[in-house]
């Protein structure tokens, strides 16, 4: 199960790192961000600046809390990842029930709607969060080869994740 921890680990920063590169990395695409936040009517107008930059510092904080080796890091970046991703399910949710169809940017520049996949999305990470934790729980020593591998894996699988509206773009049949 420690292998599983690993991987849960890898997976998770992977996707928080991209998430904090994607609105960070120009001005622009912050400026997206702050943007999309705007579409989505979920937050009120004069909070919005705030709610962009805790987003970004709290993805940040998980992604460093998951690349600490510690047990007591490892159950804060995991808690904090499954508090974060069921927030961002729940306003998601909220936004397409009223009809809002705002452009996700949570990697950063996407033109894909919100919609029902972002939110399979997020809860697939809670529940990697989850069984990272159960992972911790078991304790005991980690072999480097197989650690090494279940790194990798949880790394390729963090970037398939963030990839995934790209993927999905390339092999949809065209209108």
């Amino acid at each position: 199960m420690r292998y599983l921890e690993v991987l849960a680990r890898a997976l998770l920063a992977t996707v928080f790192v991209v998430a904090v590169l994607g609105k960070i990395n120009r001005r622009a695409a912050w400026q997206d961000f702050v943007q999309s936040l705007r579409q989505m009517r979920q937050v009120p107008e004069a909070a919005i600046p705030w709610t962009a930059r805790m987003t970004v510092t709290v993805e940040a904080l998980v992604a460093a809390l998951l690349l600490v080796p510690t047990r007591t890091a490892g159950v804060l970046g995991f808690a904090l990842a499954a508090c974060l991703l069921g927030a961002f399910t729940v306003m998601i949710g909220l936004a397409v029930s009223s009809g809002n169809r705002a452009p996700c940017r949570c990697f950063g520049a996407s033109r894909t709607p919100l919609g029902v996949p972002h939110m399979v999305r997020n809860l697939t990470l809670v529940c990697v969060a989850a069984l990272g934790i159960t992972g911790l729980s078991t304790g005991g020593a980690l072999e480097p080869s197989p650690a090494l591998l279940a790194g990798i894996t949880g790394l390729v699988l963090g970037i398939l994740t963030t990839a995934a509206e790209d993927i999905v773009a390339l092999v949809k049949p065209i209108r």
